[in-house]
């Protein structure tokens, strides 16, 4: 049926919409795609009566043709891949052959790896109801780090179906693997399912687990078939073979039905056009999530973030409850969340009790929950794929459904209101990882060597030779032991080194938030320890479930925060200070005004403070200090340098880049301004120290004025510490076009790789020790890197080409959050920050 002749709810209000014209100028674009028949296949003459009877009794008449193609295909002993739509029955079409082969012999075991422990428990229940169905006297048991001790040993010895993850599989498993004898001896099939996201560093480490899982079932004489289910990628083939490193038969003709589809680019409402000034991506989400509420339709939203979660959260309960509704109709869920909240939440999304929920991408996955009709996403979430995954939660077994994406004031939000043909006709993107990265493969290699011993010769890695890795590893001093008589090398220590590898940022070693000090106080949530400063350092506000708390104390040996009850209007933004060495050059291209280069960093953070914000409104209430322990991070990055002849150039036109000119008189003005302060801070009364003189700050920025004189006069001079000086500075937005260019080429960057917009971090160093010239730095958010560094060095011409067509574009006067930034005390960011592109793209045309 056709929207027009639908009589749901969320029909009429699609309809309203279409009609209504203030709501039309808000959207960038509104794109539909049709309701699809299922496309069908006879039942294989050869599938097991226990199958068929199942199969009846669940109501299934025919299956999918890509059902069909896939268990012929692992019949016949292949691994398969499925590549096909949200709901489109990849869960049968794997449990199919996995169960015809139980049916006919009841030892057959199979391992089921899913990405995340939401996922696995919920595809437990689907399992089980098919076992039930079968009659088959199979136990189908999972196996996570929410299983307790006790139960671990029944899991072993009876478990002919296991259900666990990636870090379990990785830790938990293979390191143990003696206990896992009998499991592995008859291990037949592994399932890898939602493999489009073992990407990057992910998937770089996953690929080294299933080369472990391959070893030691090779030992224990199996040779399992595996079965991967995926949503579409552009590299469909390539992700599945490097996964399984061997021949793949892929399944990409999706023969599910689908209901009629809507899919809206929202742009909230332009309040200011001379500043860019538009509402709020959360505010404008916020609305929309109330309207589907008010009209009995039932939604999910994404938001970027575990702090972006709560915030909605927090905005549509608080109006939800205004108008009379039930709070706990209204949910977050995320990372952080204890498991029994996560399993309390989607069993209230699969029995209607739910009627909206709020989430990160942890619920982009595959988890049943239930018939949610309009997906509203916070801010594109970095990739085409997570954008399709996201929305397809919505519809899956309804007849219409539609998603929204609200645009944010970003350089990246702002490209694709003006290019939804990216969106709407690209296909998703390639996953790339790197499994033979040498520091990962050495993690592995020593799993792998204290699991079973190392044979000379061994192709563990694929592209780098094992044996001179090891002895690489050996001169280190690392504890490897090689066999004088065979040769073996086995990691001689008392440790699992598989707990000290982390397989992803977000496990591995956590921080607990606990309410009180009080011993057996209850634990709130917990926070990776990667993120812990930025996120529970003392002072923080902290929201889990939209209720706050204040972090009073962090022992971050321990690994734990102590939070009380907050009923403050206000939440806490980090600020990070960071610096970083340049270790290795890999490649750079050289342009008449600027260098582009890539190679190995090393970034050392700290979080030395933060702003206090009023919420909502985010009013800046003031600044404190705090500590925390540094951060040190050895990743990859991307830098564009300017050369110092574009930098007279630009300063003979008055746009001033890197250090400014003070002039000659400087030294003597700071020592007037120090001797009538005291010598003493005016922003916190510290005295200089012995030895180290205090700075001196213009209280209207020096780039303001033409004539020096003005600038230094003294009542426009204070003395500051250098901590205050970091601060004020901050505080008031110091801007120069390199920042507006740092901000234009940050928010772009994920256009142009598989990432989200936190994947990369961002530092703008004016007069770089490393370069020689002020520098724009672009850097892997983890450690070593997966290659995103080396793809913006490839397509940064096309990416300075994307930021001067937003600069271009964009509506606002003098800069904006969704172009160059805020202009700050800048007269003229925008028209700077586009002379300085005109300027390194053209030089033959910039005028000189």
């Amino acid at each position: 049926m056709r929207l027009d002749e639908l009589s749901m709810p969320l029909a009429a209000l699609l309809r309203r919409w279409r009609q209504d014209p203030a709501f039309r100028r808000r959207v960038a674009s509104w794109a539909w795609a049709p309701a699809r028949e299922a496309q069908a296949a006879p039942t294989p003459e050869d599938l097991h009566p226990r199958w068929r009877a199942a199969l009846q009794q669940a109501g299934v008449s025919a299956l999918y043709t890509h059902q069909v193609e896939a268990y012929r295909a692992a019949r016949a002993g292949a691994h398969v891949a499925l590549f096909t739509g949200a709901a489109s029955g990849k869960t049968l079409a794997f449990l199919l052959p996995i169960l015809q082969a139980l049916c006919e012999d009841p030892q057959t075991t199979a391992l089921f790896v899913y990405p995340t422990k939401a996922l696995a428990h919920d595809q437990l229940a689907v399992l089980r109801a098919w076992l039930s169905a079968l009659r088959l006297p199979v136990a189908a048991l999972p196996y996570d780090g929410d299983t307790p001790g006790e139960a671990r040993r029944f899991v072993r010895e009876r478990g002919r179906l296991l259900l666990t993850n990636p870090d379990m599989l990785h830790m938990g498993i293979l390191p143990q693997h003696p206990r896992w004898a009998a499991f592995l001896s008859r291990l037949r099939f592994v399932v890898i399912d939602e493999a489009h996201v073992y990407r990057g560093v992910f998937g770089s480490h996953m690929v080294n687990v299933l080369r472990r899982l391959r070893r030691l079932a090779a030992a224990y004489g199996a040779s399992p078939q595996f079965l991967l289910a995926s949503a579409t990628v552009a590299n469909g083939r390539e992700l599945a073979e490097a996964l399984v490193e061997g021949p793949v038969h892929v399944v990409e003709d999706d023969g599910a039905p689908y209901g009629e589809r809507h899919f809206i680019l929202y742009r909230p409402p332009l309040l200011d056009a001379a500043i860019g000034l538009r509402q709020s991506a959360m505010t404008a989400a916020a609305g929309l999530i109330q309207t589907f509420l008010e009209h009995g339709i039932p939604t999910i939203a994404f938001a970027r973030s575990r702090m972006a979660v709560e915030r909605l959260l927090r905005m549509v309960r608080s109006a939800w409850i205004e108008r009379g509704g039930d709070p706990e109709e209204v949910r977050g869920y995320r990372g952080g969340y204890l498991p029994e909240e996560r399993r309390a939440i989607e069993k209230g999304l699969r029995e209607g009790r739910i009627r909206a929920v709020i989430a990160t991408n942890a619920l982009e996955l595959g988890v049943d929950i239930g018939t949610l009709e309009a997906c509203v996403m916070v801010g594109y979430p970095g990739t085409i794929a997570s954008v399709r995954q996201q929305a397809g939660r919505a519809g899956r077994r309804t007849p219409l459904s539609v998603a929204v994406l609200v645009l944010t004031a970003t350089p990246l939000d702002e490209y694709l209101a003006g290019h939804p043909e990216f969106l709407l006709r690209n296909p998703p993107e390639a996953v790339r990882f790197d499994p033979d990265n040498l520091a990962i493969l050495a993690d592995h290699l020593r799993c792998a060597a204290f699991e079973q011993p190392l044979s000379p010769g061994e192709p563990f890695a694929r592209t780098l030779d094992t044996d001179w890795i090891v002895e690489r590893l050996i001169a280190e001093g690392e504890p490897f032991y090689r066999n004088p008589t065979d040769g073996r090398v086995y990691f001689a220590a008392d440790r699992y080194p598989a707990q000290e590898v982390s397989l992803r940022t977000g496990t591995g070693d956590r921080v607990r938030i606990r309410r009180s000090q009080e011993k057996g106080a209850r634990i709130i949530g917990e926070v990776d320890r990667p993120s812990a400063p930025r996120l529970v350092h003392p002072g923080a506000v902290y929201l889990h479930e939209g209720i706050a708390y204040r972090i009073v104390s962090v022992d971050w040996e321990q690994g734990e925060a102590i939070a009380e009850s907050f009923e403050g209007d206000e939440v806490t933004e980090p600020i990070v200070e960071a610096q970083w060495r340049l270790d290795q050059e890999r490649a750079r291209q050289e342009k008449p005004w600027r260098i582009g280069a890539w190679g190995e960093v090393t970034i050392i953070g700290q979080v030395v403070g933060y702003r206090r914000l009023r919420w909502p409104g985010g009013e800046l209430l003031g600044w404190e200090e705090v500590e925390t322990p540094p951060v040190a991070l050895s990743t990859t990055a991307w830098w564009l340098t300017l050369r110092p002849a574009l930098l007279e150039r630009l300063k003979e036109e008055g746009i001033y880049i890197g250090a400014l000119d003070y002039g000659p008189e400087w030294e003597a003005v700071c020592r007037q301004v120090r001797a009538r302060d005291g010598y003493r801070c005016r922003v916190c009364g510290v005295p200089e120290p012995p030895g180290h003189a205090h700075d001196v700050h213009h209280l209207r920025p020096l780039r303001t004025f033409r004539d020096l004189r003005e600038a230094h006069a003294v009542e426009n001079l204070i003395t500051v510490c250098r901590r205050c000086h970091r601060r004020l500075e901050q505080m008031l937005g110091t801007r120069s076009a390199l920042s507006g260019l740092a901000h234009l080429l940050h928010g772009l960057a994920p256009i142009f790789l598989m990432s989200d917009p936190a994947d990369l971090g961002l530092l703008v160093d004016l007069e770089s020790r490393e370069t020689g010239g002020p520098t724009i730095l672009l850097y892997e958010g983890v450690p070593g890197g997966v290659g995103f560094a080396a793809h913006l060095w490839t397509v940064q011409e096309a990416l300075l080409e994307a930021a001067r067509e937003v600069v271009g574009r964009c509506p606002c006067e003098n800069g904006c959050p969704a172009c160059v930034g805020p202009p700050g005390e800048m007269p003229d960011l925008k028209g700077e920050t586009r002379r300085l592109l005109e300027c390194i793209l053209d030089p033959g045309n910039a005028g000189w």
